[in-house]
């Protein structure tokens, strides 16, 4: 078996091969197999009507390709029932993937135990990993960059501002910097620096940080730490799990010219949605604080309250989870140091960007801030709008910049990310146009195999007024299609026919759909959807899902309004 091969069977996903859920039972995946072994057989492939007075060369030809597709189709069936109908090899590939079961037989083939091959492989994971975390830096960084508008808003201010320059742009007024970078040094030792600095009219400070962290068991962890800079530190943290729901923390710390602190921290889940916390700064500026968070639905809420020498207050955020990519956040603050209130939104962009805005409100004034993050460095740009707060300006910043945003959004920051989405995704097709024509022809053979069965389904569901699968398509259906490329969709109205039984289909959450007889990737990369449509009871329904999602059809919601129901010209 060649490297390409090996990669594919690995990623291949072995419930999908048989069409059962991945908690299936033993008899489940049997009957599935049977079922399926029955239609995909080599000897059971019907082979073409000749005559014989007509070259047979081109006939000899495809039966041969026929016969070799449904080899390779057994022979994936019948590694996926191996695997999976073995209940030591199932739990060893639902841990680890095929790289599992592998390993697991190459380890058998030389005489060892099960036991003794399940040390083996997680010595060989162990060291993969250990070689993995050490060409791996996890860095992260927080940069924020504060300007101010006030003379572009405020008369007064512009007034003041011009005997010191007559620059129109926005004025620089604060930078503040934070780099962190964790080493892994093996599964239970890393290393990891943190750098700060900041400046403020003309003035700046900053801080080195240098730590090591160890977890002795899953249970208990050590972190020590040494700072130097504008202050100089030594801190020792011990985290243990206490119990199912309870954590807590000891540390102990010097700070020089203060003397030596103490800080106790304990979190526990108070319920199922809800984890509180409790932290008792002993020294050497006392103080004391509680909250604690809870989830329901999409929203989450978070409340701490804290009580201490140098400040005491509340405050916490109310977040809103709109669909997938956009998130909704109102923030408050309420103390001895001040008060602010914070609302704004962020979207994901795509898996490594976010974008957010918001306006904050507060004793300093009104602000406006922008926020980028792009895999672990997170960008801030607050713009003080003007420092003088009236109910009229509060007004005009909670509706005019979410107005001009949402504008800039639909006009031009969607049409370009639309843009760059196409480039990439025509760039990644074009690029994997050979492998998407070969998965293609493959899914097209699979499904050449069992269309006699699925057309036999069919005539006799339509004939009953069962479940019949009047089309159905897989992939990125609604994306214009190259005219040099492959369709970024695949036909699976058949593969779909044939699974159905009894007048019901089921296709399981977390099945790789792409592994499912007669599917393939069409588009790797991109969003892909299964769009299917179908009649029960001689009435037309329709559903949409993403791909790998749970479905099962026939269900009354995916029924088409009456306006919409056609007569069925095949009966």
């Amino acid at each position: 078996m060649s490297r390409a091969d090996d990669a594919s069977t690995s990623a291949r996903d072995l419930y999908a091969a048989l069409g059962v859920a991945r908690d299936a039972e033993a008899d489940e995946i049997k009957r599935a197999y049977r079922k399926l072994a029955a239609a995909l057989h080599p000897d059971k492939q019907p082979r073409r009507r000749r005559d014989r007075d007509d070259d047979d060369d081109d006939d000899d030809d495809d039966d041969a390709g026929a016969t070799e597709a449904a080899q390779r189709a057994f022979a994936a069936l019948s590694e996926a029932y191996e695997v999976l109908s073995d209940a030591d090899a199932r739990r060893t590939y639902d841990a680890y993937g095929m790289d599992g079961v592998r390993a697991g037989r190459e380890l058998g083939a030389r005489g060892k135990t099960t036991e003794e091959m399940r040390i083996e492989y997680e010595r060989r994971r162990a060291k993969e990993t250990k070689e993995a975390a050490e060409a791996r830096l996890n860095h992260s960084g927080t940069y924020v960059f504060g300007f101010s508008a006030a003379h572009l808003m405020e008369e007064s201010i512009a007034r003041r501002r011009a005997a010191f320059t007559n620059n129109p742009g926005l004025d620089l007024t604060s930078v503040s910097l934070q780099n962190s970078m964790e080493i892994p040094l093996s599964e239970e030792d890393a290393v990891y620096t943190v750098t700060q600095g900041t400046t403020r009219g003309g003035r700046g400070a900053g801080n080195f940080i240098l730590g090591w962290r160890r977890a002795f068991s899953p249970l208990t962890s050590l972190d020590v730490s040494a700072q130097t800079g504008q202050t100089s530190a030594v801190t020792a943290t011990v985290t243990r799990q206490l119990t199912t729901h309870t954590t807590g923390a000891v540390s102990h710390n010097y700070i020089a010219q203060q003397g030596f602190g103490l800080q106790l921290m304990l979190q526990r889940q108070l319920f199922a949605q809800t984890r509180g916390h409790l932290t008792w700064n002993v020294g050497p500026v006392s103080s004391m604080s509680t909250g604690a968070t809870h989830a329901f639905g999409k929203n989450a809420v978070k409340c701490d309250f804290s009580v201490g020498v140098a400040a005491s207050g509340l405050n916490g955020h109310f977040i809103r989870q709109m669909d997938e990519k956009r998130v909704y956040r109102v923030g408050w603050k309420l103390g001895t140091a001040g008060a602010e209130l914070d609302v704004g939104a962020t979207k994901q962009v795509d898996e490594d960007t976010a974008l957010g805005a918001s306006i904050v409100v507060s004793l300093r004034g009104l602000s406006l801030r922008f926020r980028v993050n792009r895999q672990g460095q997170r960008f801030v740009v607050p713009i003080l709008l003007t420092p003088m707060v009236t109910w009229r300006k509060s007004l005009l910043a909670f509706t005019l910049p979410p107005i001009a945003i949402a504008l800039l959004r639909h006009f031009v920051a969607r049409p370009i990310m639309n843009r760059y989405i196409r480039k990439r995704q025509l760039a990644a097709r074009e690029k994997n146009k050979r492998t998407i024509l070969v998965a293609m022809r493959e899914a097209h053979s699979a499904t050449k195999m069992i269309a006699e069965t699925a057309d036999k389904k069919a005539r006799a569901a339509r004939e009953r007024g069962g479940l019949v699968i009047e089309s159905a398509v897989f992939g990125a259906p609604d994306a214009p299609k190259p005219a040099a490329s492959p369709p970024p969709y695949v036909d699976v109205t058949r593969a779909l026919q044939f699974m159905v039984d009894n007048d019901t289909l089921d296709l399981y959450e977390n099945v790789a759909m792409c592994d499912l007889l007669g599917f393939c990737d069409p588009c790797p990369g991109e969003d892909k959807h299964l769009r299917v449509r179908y009649r029960y009871r001689r009435a037309l329904h329709e559903v949409t899902v993403k791909a790998d999602a749970m479905v099962s059809l026939p269900s009354a919601d995916h029924r088409l309004p009456e306006k919409l129901q056609t007569i069925d010209p095949r009966v």
